[in-house]
């Protein structure tokens, strides 16, 4: 059998020689090219599809119309070729010869859809795809039918399949290895992936055509010069390029439908967000108008989003505020067109007015956003009412604090000290430094079992606090002392309260 197949030289031997025609081999490579890049194209979708079964489809998808595609080329190639004789090809064979070739682009693209290739992966799958296009071209060139047998040159049978391998490994490499090339136009980059890719497999087929071997023994059957074989080249090239086009449509159409159905998810996974969210959302175009409104802001400045969509921001503004609100704007625009930088959490306080003509103070965070080649505004408001309300209560307690006769401590749950005010200095006759983190019963005098401290925080950890007087270490004398234990919501220990009164004078009898 390999006898028959492979071609013995002999010197009685003469072979025919063949002639390319220019304009189909261009065809071919032209239609090896398209092929290649709508396989780029598969494989990138593939890359982004959002589900299993959208990869599948991608790569099977790309496996077709790169299968049809070499095989298409490697037909035209055929055609291009000219021995002067009559060639006919038989159907079934030439029909099943495109599946090795639908074969190996599988594999192929199962390669480019991914995002990084270890070399043995490279190695093997340009060994399958090499071999898989090979079987394509000796399988169509299998299905040749001539008045001459043909047979192959085992030396140029095995170097098509050794380049074949080399240009599929390449043509996978080339995926990956053209990432790593600082290109800046991305179209430049995939053209020039696809004409690699496309040369490669082309290569392929017009090295094994060196292989072939046609005897002139037979004689030379010269056929009458007919332009069937330009028709027929054409019209596979454009059956060939209308099933790629509808196949790379049908797959864009799905990815498409997938990611606007992705973007519908998310935009309402960002309203939810919006109208869930505890801050003000007030979004504004360029020109001041409310285009968003959330519930949050609504409950702010007592407008329902229906009152203010549409309105000028300034309504939500004092009277004094809104005046300068335009020209700010102005400004901003007008520094925009000269390249200024944009807004970008701008943080500020700002008094804002409810409906009823309430001011309320506000802390603002403003960005600026790009939204369907509109300008927007958004700004994130928090409501500081509470907040102004706490810190005024503070300030109090803290004038308090600072200011009262009585001395005063703050401990911790382990009842250190915390801070101490200027009375209690006085008192203990240390500094707030000082004191600090010391125990609160080493500023006392104790007894040497310490019964009276332990006492005490049995009652205050019982009742919650407790009141006595304790001789301070200080001076020896006696004063007043009260002590609360403070508790946060779930009834945990958080810290102590305690305030010395005035001095308790020691009676001489009790020191007789």
């Amino acid at each position: 059998m390999l006898a028959q197949f492979f071609w013995t030289p002999s010197p009685e031997a003469h072979l025919q020689q063949g002639e390319h025609d220019p304009f189909l081999v261009l065809l071919s490579l032209a239609v090896c090219w398209i092929a290649s890049a709508q396989a780029l194209r598969h494989a990138a979708f593939a890359r982004l599809a959002a589900t299993p079964q959208l990869r599948c489809w991608s790569i099977l998808g790309g496996s077709l119309a790169l299968g049809i595609g070499i095989w298409a080329m490697h037909f035209i190639g055929m055609l291009a070729y000219s021995l002067h004789g009559v060639v006919q090809y038989e159907l079934l064979l030439t029909v099943l010869s495109i599946l090795p070739g639908i074969a190996a682009s599988a594999v192929a693209l199962t390669l480019l859809s991914r995002n990084e290739i270890s070399p043995k992966q490279l190695m093997l799958g340009g060994l399958i795809v090499g071999v898989g296009i090979a079987t394509m071209h000796y399988s169509g060139m299998a299905a040749m039918r001539m008045q001459s047998p043909y047979q192959y040159s085992p030396f140029w049978f095995a170097v098509s399949l050794v380049v074949g391998v080399a240009l599929a490994t390449l043509a996978l490499w080339v995926r990956f290895g053209l990432t790593h090339v600082s290109i800046k136009h991305a179209t430049l980059r995939k053209t020039l992936a696809a004409l690699i890719m496309g040369g490669a497999i082309a290569g392929m087929h017009y090295i094994a055509m060196l292989a072939l071997r046609v005897p002139a023994d037979h004689g030379n059957h010269s056929m009458p010069p007919t332009n069937d074989k330009l028709i027929l080249a054409l019209t596979i090239a454009l059956i060939t390029l209308a099933i790629g086009g509808l196949i790379a449509q049908a797959n864009a159409l799905i990815h498409y439908r997938t990611r606007w159905q992705k973007v519908d998810m998310n935009e309402a996974r960002l309203s939810a967000l919006v109208n869930m969210a505890a801050d003000g959302i007030i979004c504004i175009d360029s020109h001041g108008r409310v285009t968003d409104f959330n519930p949050a802001a609504e409950a702010i400045f007592g407008w329902t989003a229906e009152e203010v969509l549409g309105q000028n921001v300034k309504m939500l503004m004092p009277a004094a505020l809104s005046s300068q609100h335009d020209h700010y704007l102005d400004r901003h625009e007008t520094g925009q067109r000269n390249a200024a930088a944009p807004l970008k959490n701008k943080i500020s306080e700002v008094l804002g007015q409810t409906k009823q003509g309430t001011l309320v103070p506000l802390r603002l965070a403003l960005s600026q956003a790009e939204a369907r080649g509109q300008r927007i505004y958004v700004g994130l408001l928090t409501d500081l009412s509470d907040r102004k309300r706490t810190e005024r209560q503070l300030h109090i307690a803290a004038t308090v604090f600072d200011h009262s006769y009585e001395g005063m401590v703050v401990l911790d749950a382990n009842r250190k000290v915390v801070d101490i005010n200027p009375a209690f200095e006085r008192i203990c006759g240390l500094s707030r430094k000082i004191a600090k983190n010391k125990e609160f019963v080493s500023l006392f005098v104790q007894d040497e079992e310490d019964t009276q401290w332990r006492e005490i925080w049995t009652v205050i950890g019982r009742n919650g606090h407790w009141q006595g007087s304790c001789a301070m270490r200080h001076d020896g004398h006696n004063h007043q002392i009260s002590l609360t234990a403070v508790r946060d919501e779930q009834q945990r220990l958080h810290h102590y309260i305690a305030v010395c009164y005035q001095q308790v004078d020691i009676p001489l009898s009790a020191v007789n």
